[in-house]
């Protein structure tokens, strides 16, 4: 990622966080929405195309009511699509194959919360079912790229979305719960959208990592 873009995105990621803790949702309107479109300024081709998804789910949920919550919804179940696709053309694949054990917390907090919502979430219960397994597979295909960074992406991104859907559908909220859900979400873009790691023992990265973020 260009270093500019980097630090752009800290700086809005950082001050995004701090106006959600404090619930300050009007100010938000000038944060939220940049965060995504800085991410692609920096991004590869497919990696942009998921976080355009991202931009449009979090432009959508930063309004009220029902129909706002299944455009942000709708958006974001096209991201974890979009970026199912761009973590699968990435080299290095198959760690799933020689470790399938790695999915076992992955499915276990995916099936941990399903049965937990599942007499709570109405008639949202077959799309949140389907998100869900979705976003469960996003971060697994993360997982399967062998990249540390690629991985911690899948994972807050699964961290964020159930906090989101507990506050939602449980009631359930952390101190704070806002500022958590964006600081899990941003990092979780941010990682997903990095180029490969360093090869081993090089400090560089693989001519075979690909597709890489541009270079300023």
């Amino acid at each position: 990622m260009a270093r500019r873009a980097t630090t752009v995105f800290v700086v809005l990621a950082a001050t995004d966080t701090v106006l959600a803790g404090m619930g300050r949702d009007r100010l938000r309107r000038l944060t939220k929405p940049l965060l995504m479109p800085v991410l692609m300024a920096g991004s590869d081709h497919a990696s942009r195309r998921a976080l355009a998804f991202g931009a449009v789910g979090d432009a959508a949920l930063l309004r009220t009511g029902d129909a706002a919550f299944t455009a942000g919804l709708v958006s974001f179940l096209a991201g974890h699509v979009a970026w199912i696709a761009a973590l699968r053309q990435r080299p290095g694949g198959g760690r799933l194959r020689s470790r399938p054990a790695l999915a076992l917390p992955y499915l276990a907090a995916f099936g941990l919360l399903n049965v937990y919502l599942w007499q709570r979430t109405g008639k949202d219960r077959i799309p949140v079912l389907g998100y869900s397994t979705a976003l469960l597979a996003m971060a697994l295909a993360a997982l399967d790229t062998g990249s540390p960074r690629a991985a911690a992406g899948g994972a807050l991104f699964m961290l964020s979305d159930s906090m989101l859907a507990l506050k939602k559908f449980a009631g359930i909220q952390f101190p704070a719960h806002e500022g958590l859900v964006m600081a899990t979400y941003a990092s979780a873009q941010a990682l997903l959208a990095l180029p490969m790691d360093p090869a081993p023992g090089t400090g560089q990265f693989s001519s075979a990592s690909a597709p890489r973020i541009r270079a300023s």
